[in-house]
């Protein structure tokens, strides 16, 4: 299977999603508001977004990726 491509934005989302996962969403939003500066409704949307391609899963508010870091 292909590794997923991911902009630049998404790839610094999932450097803080692999240093903590699994991870509570709510918990994640604080992290990115305070390392990346973005709003709740954005950290949700790029959960969706990397959850419908695959790269991460969003279980019952946990979030875990799908894909490692090394890949």
């Amino acid at each position: 299977m292909e590794t997923p491509k991911i902009f630049e934005s998404e790839y610094r989302f999932c450097l803080i999603l692999w240093e903590h996962e699994p991870i509570n969403s709510t918990h994640l939003v604080e992290l990115c508001k305070e390392q990346l500066g973005w709003k709740r409704t954005t950290t949700y949307t790029i959960i969706k977004r990397l959850g419908e391609r695959g790269i991460l899963k969003n279980k019952n508010g946990l979030v875990t990726a799908l894909v490692s870091r090394d890949e």
